[in-house]
């Protein structure tokens, strides 16, 4: 009998030690997000809904995974492109992690979701998002006027990047602006360089955070007589109701750039995000690069998937700002030739969505939400300003009455001045003013 005991011993101590050594040499882990557990509840339940993902049991590379000092769970830090599992990102910095957590990007937070079935919005829940420094003041200062004039009731959070006290305090004399300093030091010291635009993404992902649905908009855009809001609201919401509708992104965006995404794609980004078919990237049918400067985000799992990764693009030194990245372009970005300059968080978050879906309908609502889009000079601005302005016209085709193919515009002021920054809004959105 003893000597069957230390046999029984020996083979379930064996056992432990086989099962530690396979433990040990796996070069993966295995975990479930957001797992799944049934609770008799007792108590009434709240008068909202916390919607969470529905994500399935993910296979992590180690060379993958970032482990959180707070609550020791892993998460991978590699991007896997969504139509291509096989293509796989660069990893991110696992340092970023703790950021993402505040951020309330990753992990288990308990958030309220936006159900884009449901067209009617909480108005607090909806809040206007902008940023500016001194040097753009007076293009926020217009561009809030026209805010204010269409929706006087409509809040407001202004970032302020370098504005002074006493600028402050006068912008909230206005009652429904509130201004936030921008808090440098939370994160890299090269979010600082503004030129590399790694701000808007990280205010996105604070916004989205703090507000269920947001709307950014770039401080020196004039949104002309727009459509009610609730007119987002319901097409999106018809669309969420109609299993044939492609156009369900919970970010849209408003405004053409007028070029492709392979125009201003700077091959650094793909390390990260990668992609297939760049032909599909130099397409106006589906690869067209959408304008940052208008997006409406609704709080939901994929938002706040696709942030996770703009965030990370833009706390990752050559992600935002690859290796030869730079803003002034060689050529005039068109189709289907690279034209030497890329556009840092709007090609992050254009080749994120493109990848998404390979369709950039899918998240464009220009013709859903009508208006006219100026883009302010600054003040001072010379008449070589207007003149290379002009040019640029001439160049794409436009005749000096400001003719894109049938399209004339005829309400445009009859003086130089007028009638050239009517052609570059034309240009620029293929509106008329």
């Amino acid at each position: 009998m003893l000597t069957r005991k230390k046999f029984v011993f020996f083979y379930v101590t064996l056992s432990f030690l086989a099962l530690l050594l396979i433990l040990h040499n796996s070069d993966r882990i295995i975990y479930c997000v957001n797992p799944k557990f049934e609770v008799l509840q007792t108590t009434p339940k709240p008068s909202f809904e916390v919607l969470e993902a529905s994500t399935p049991t993910l296979l992590i590379d180690r060379a993958c995974e970032c482990v959180s000092s707070r609550t020791r769970e892993s998460f991978d830090f590699c991007y896997k492109n969504p139509k291509n599992v096989s293509l796989v990102g660069k990893r991110f910095n696992c340092t970023w992690l703790s950021i993402l957590e505040d951020l309330k990007l990753i992990g288990s937070h308990e958030q309220i979701m936006v159900e884009l079935k449901r067209p009617v919005k909480n108005d607090s829940d909806i809040m206007f998002v902008s940023a500016t420094s001194k040097n753009h003041l007076f293009n926020f200062n217009e561009m809030y006027n026209i805010v204010h004039r269409n929706w006087p009731n409509q809040n407001m959070i202004l970032y302020s990047l370098d504005l002074t006290d006493a600028q402050i305090l006068d912008i909230e004399k206005r009652p429904t602006v509130k201004v936030r300093k921008f808090d440098y030091s939370k994160y890299p010291n090269y979010v600082e360089n503004w030129m590399e635009y790694r701000f808007k993404a990280l205010i996105l992902a604070e916004a989205i955070r703090d507000y269920a649905n947001v709307w950014w908009i770039d401080a020196h855009t004039k949104w002309i007589h727009p459509n009610s809001l609730d007119t987002v609201y319901g097409d999106l919401a018809e669309c969420a109701n109609d299993v044939n509708c492609t156009k369900n992104s919970s970010i849209q965006t408003f405004i053409n750039s007028t070029h492709s995404n392979y125009a201003v794609l700077t091959n650094g980004l793909l390390d990260y995000f990668p992609t297939f078919d760049t032909d599909v990237l130099k397409t106006n049918e589906k690869g067209l690069q959408v304008s940052a400067m208008l997006v409406y985000l609704a709080r939901t799992p994929f938002t706040l998937e696709i942030l996770k990764w703009h965030t990370l693009c833009a706390l990752e030194e050559k992600c935002m700002n690859p290796p030869a990245a730079k803003l002034k372009c060689d050529i005039i970005p068109t189709w289907n030739s690279y034209a030497g300059c890329f556009r840092y968080d709007q090609s992050s978050i254009n080749i994120l969505l493109l990848n998404q879906f390979r369709d950039h309908n899918s998240y464009f609502m220009a013709k859903n939400i009508t208006g006219v889009f100026l883009f302010g000079f600054p003040p001072g601005s010379t008449l070589t300003t207007y003149i290379s302005v002009y040019q640029l016209v001439l160049s794409l085709g436009l005749s000096k009455n400001c003719q894109l193919g049938t399209v004339k515009v005829e309400k445009c002021k009859s003086n130089r001045k007028n009638t050239l920054i009517c052609c570059y809004s034309l240009l620029m959105q293929s509106y008329l003013c």
